[in-house]
């Protein structure tokens, strides 16, 4: 099969495929990353409303800048020789709905791991005016180092863009005038009759989500599949209360089912407010009940699903490239007097320097002392830019590849920075962080001088999930 040609990138492969576009995993010739590609079906008309959807799609996620939101890297309209298409961040890891098709039931706290960076993605879109309207396991994916991103923003609603609602058939009535966008299942009531929805609609669908999460199931039983049906069916959806949470998980803490309750609530107004409240409702719970940051919690799931490697004697939640990473960081800062959790809710920072050992798919030195905060009140922070791309350890600490959308906050005082790319020398820096300032670390990395000849390549063999519902949609 002859591979599509896009300006700028090679396709390696094909991901997924739907009716109106298809998934490529790609690489972005100028920088030598990996991305993916969602190119719409060469038979879709640029001037179709498809067309204007994915340009819409852009536009939203033009927009949004957060860890837990799929980031945009390029967007090309079409051209005479190649249709639309969008270039997305590659997440080397597979959908929510593989993970619990696989697992069926997932432990409280892995579930409310991924519960938490849900909401604090949807936070983020909220704060600037963005519904989702389509939030569901397929549109959640989950990378080896434990980071969840929402995809597919192809039906959200934004404040300041032209609505993507379409006329009902006038037998509906002039009450409910737009067609009921996004996947039953997993809408809320007022969403699959048509009704207006806001951000609490999006809360329900994430209400859903950890319900499937923790059950097995979905909270309603015999839901409508979709279109007419679905309508039909939502005034039941409306009147009748979920299947009771203690039949099908009655080992589940109650401060989780209390959470999901309040978000499956049929009115609006007795869900939480907002996605802020939620993340921080699941944040307490999970430091209560677990203490382990939410990205170890979801590499641990992944490990026990068999995405990610665990060997014996390893902890869970770390891969092959994983400690490798740490063997290379903790060399080229032996000397350093701290090291520390990697950024993120609930993670810390640990005095002393003892062994160094992996953890949450990161590594941290193990502390004799006390944990201390991560980001005190008087800390600073840090932000890297690396041409093309790195790795970047900071005090022997992985914390993300470049390109990634926040700054590291740390304690005042001296650190080392460390960037690695497979074929570039390592370069380090250190940095000298003041309270309250931001200092930027922009490095350029040789690629001309390859690494020392003893150094492993990450492991390559990820299996790869990205991007949208482009792909055909598995229901959990």
């Amino acid at each position: 099969m002859i591979e599509p040609q896009f300006a700028g990138y090679r396709v390696v492969d094909t991901i997924g495929s739907g009716a109106l576009a298809t998934i490529y995993k790609a690489e972005q010739e100028s920088l030598g990353r990996t991305v993916a590609i969602k190119a719409l079906k060469g038979s879709i008309a640029p001037s179709s409303s498809f067309a204007a959807q994915l340009d819409r799609e852009a536009k939203v996620l033009g927009e949004l800048f957060h860890a837990n939101v799929v980031l945009l890297v390029d967007y090309r309209a079409a051209a005479t020789d190649e249709p639309s298409f969008l270039v997305l961040e590659y997440v080397d890891g597979p959908s929510l709905a593989e993970l619990v098709a696989r697992r069926r039931v997932l432990r409280p706290e892995a579930a409310a791991a991924i519960g938490y960076q849900v909401a604090e993605g949807l936070a983020h879109t909220h704060e600037r005016g963005v519904v989702h309207r389509d939030i569901k396991p397929q549109n959640v994916l989950l990378s080896r180092r434990g980071d969840v991103k929402i995809i597919d923003f192809g039906i959200a609603e934004r404040e300041r863009l032209p609505s993507v609602a379409e006329p009902l058939p006038a037998r509906d009535g002039p009450e409910r005038r737009h067609a009921a966008f996004g996947t039953p299942a997993y809408m809320s009531p007022e969403q699959i009759l048509g009704d207006t929805v806001d951000a609490r609609s999006d809360l329900f669908s994430l209400g859903v989500i950890l319900y499937r999460m923790l059950t097995g199931t979905r909270p309603f039983e015999g839901e409508a599949s979709g279109g007419v049906a679905a309508r039909v069916g939502a005034p039941r959806l409306r009147r009748d209360a979920p299947v009771p949470f203690r039949e099908r998980a009655p080992d589940v803490p109650r401060p989780l089912e209390r959470v999901v309750m309040k978000l499956l609530q049929k009115n609006p107004s007795d869900r939480f407010s907002t996605a802020r409240e939620v993340a921080d409702e699941l944040g307490t719970f999970l430091r209560s009940f677990s203490g382990a940051s939410p990205q170890r919690l979801v590499v641990a799931a992944l490990v026990e699903a068999g995405y990610v490697k665990d060997d014996v004697g390893r902890r869970p939640g770390v891969s092959d490239a994983s400690t490798r990473r740490t063997r290379r960081s903790a060399m080229s800062v032996r000397g350093s007097a701290l090291g520390f959790a990697a950024i993120g809710a609930g993670f810390v920072l640990f005095a002393g320097l003892s062994e160094v050992v992996a953890s949450d798919s990161r590594t941290v030195r193990a502390a004799g002392s006390r944990p201390l905060e991560l980001a005190p009140a008087q800390g600073g922070s840090l932000r890297v830019l690396a041409t093309p791309w790195a790795e970047v350890a900071v005090d022997g600490q992985f914390v993300d590849t470049t390109p990634f959308a926040r700054s590291i906050p740390l304690p005042p005082g001296p650190h080392f920075v460390t960037l690695t790319h497979p074929n570039a020398r390592p370069e380090s820096r250190q940095v000298q962080i003041r309270s309250g300032e931001v200092v930027t670390v922009d490095v350029a990395l040789d690629l001309g001088e390859a690494r020392d000849a003893g150094t492993d390549a990450d492991d390559a063999s990820a299996s790869a999930s990205s991007a949208s519902s482009a792909a055909p949609s598995r229901a959990p």
